[in-house]
């Protein structure tokens, strides 16, 4: 068993997105790119990453999403996460029962994960897709130069 990136983990972690964000409702797209944006919030001038900064990290955002969609899956069933159909599809918003949940939860990880789900939200979740795509491309554009910079250095 994974813990980390498990159903379990991405749940909670859009889990605190979606209550950072009420009232507003999120669509997938937008949860794949927050997601991310909350693991890796140091890329984006934000407080310390909670994942390690590893080179070939924008990768993730290929197979993010079968994950995030399995998290919520796992938080609409539990009933702290709610779906419906909206303007740009199906979109997903936080349960009455969310904020009685994540309170319960009092690790330091629970507490980083909320501090980060609220310094994304309060900086990408008004932005609209195109517009936060971009801000994750220029990250991911150093990325790329960071991975070549060191299988160069291997190679030497």
């Amino acid at each position: 068993m994974k813990p980390l990136n498990s159903p379990l983990d991405v749940g909670l972690r859009v889990l605190m997105l979606l209550q950072e964000a009420f009232p507003q409702h999120l669509d997938l797209n937008q949860l794949v790119l927050l997601d991310h944006s909350l693991l890796h919030s140091a890329d984006l001038g934000g407080p310390e990453s909670l994942h390690p900064a590893v080179p070939i990290r924008a990768g993730e955002l290929g197979i993010k999403r079968e994950a995030i969609e399995a998290g919520l899956e796992v938080m609409v069933r539990a009933g702290l996460a709610q779906a419906g159909v909206g303007d740009g599809g199906i979109e997903f918003w936080a349960s009455e029962s969310a904020d009685g949940f994540t309170n319960l939860l009092e690790t330091e990880y629970a507490s980083q994960l909320h501090s980060r789900a609220a310094w994304v939200v309060a900086h990408f979740a008004t932005l609209d897709e195109q517009s936060l795509r971009s801000a994750l491309s220029s990250v991911a554009k150093h990325w790329s130069e960071e991975f070549t910079r060191v299988a160069e250095e291997e190679l030497y």
